[in-house]
């Protein structure tokens, strides 16, 4: 799998250029250049999931090589610091992007390192809670937020066991990528609780496959027997 790994190059240096006044500047400045990424990426096909606000990583199955170059160029022309990227390639999207961060740390700023890795199909697994509307309801914004940190923080563990990346969505949503060899582990642990409900996908890439996995959701959630369901078109 291929996973490419982007970091904003002295970020924290730039912001404390910004003043004691700043934090609401950083706030803007990053929300912006995440919509943007978010944004590129998906005409390629590609999804951006910001890491650490000063690092993101792009899912890149399925991109043409030349693709991810013009998505490189296009960040280093919107971003507030100079970047440095690497596309890492492994049998699993956490070991992917490991591999891109090893290369990405000997690499100078400005520069960018993207082979022509195989591709591999992209597996999404698109999690939420049963009954969570009614539990915010019953309870208070922050506590809801709280509830669904919890259950972010237990698919993080569980999915990085895996080999998996997870991304926290809002709400309780959680998007996973994963090997297409460990659907059958995601829907064990889906089976087992019967708390949770899980959308699968699979395409070509990464944003055919979170449409595969969001539609198989909306379809649970309509239907209301299933806890999980696969899509693959």
């Amino acid at each position: 799998m291929k996973v490419m790994v982007v970091e904003l190059y002295n970020y924290r240096e730039w912001t404390e250029l910004l003043g004691n006044d700043r934090e609401w500047k950083i706030q803007v400045n990053q929300h912006l250049l995440s919509s943007k990424m978010i944004w590129k990426a998906s005409q390629m096909g590609g999804m951006v999931f910001p890491m650490r606000y000063d690092q993101a990583i792009m899912l890149a199955d399925g991109i043409k090589p030349s693709d991810l170059r013009a998505f490189l160029h296009y960040v280093s022309r919107v971003a507030p610091v100079n970047i440095r990227a690497c596309l890492g390639y492994g049998e699993t999207p956490r070991r992917a992007e490991e591999n891109g961060y090893s290369c990405l740390k000997g690499l100078e700023p400005g520069t960018f390192q993207v082979l022509a890795y195989p591709d591999s199909p992209v597996a999404v697994a698109h999690f939420d809670l049963n009954g969570f509307t009614d539990f915010t309801n019953g309870t208070s914004t922050y506590r809801s937020f709280t509830e669904a940190q919890k259950f972010y923080s237990e698919i993080v563990a569980h999915i990085y066991s895996l080999g998996g990346i997870a991304q926290y969505m809002g709400g309780d949503n959680i998007v996973t990528v994963i090997s297409t060899d460990v659907i059958d582990q995601v829907i064990a642990k889906v089976e087992n609780e019967q708390r949770m409900k899980v959308g699968i996908g699979i395409g070509k890439n990464a944003r055919d496959a979170m449409r595969n996995a969001t539609k198989a959701l909306t379809e649970i959630r309509k239907d209301r027997r299933e806890t999980w369901k696969l899509l693959q078109e």
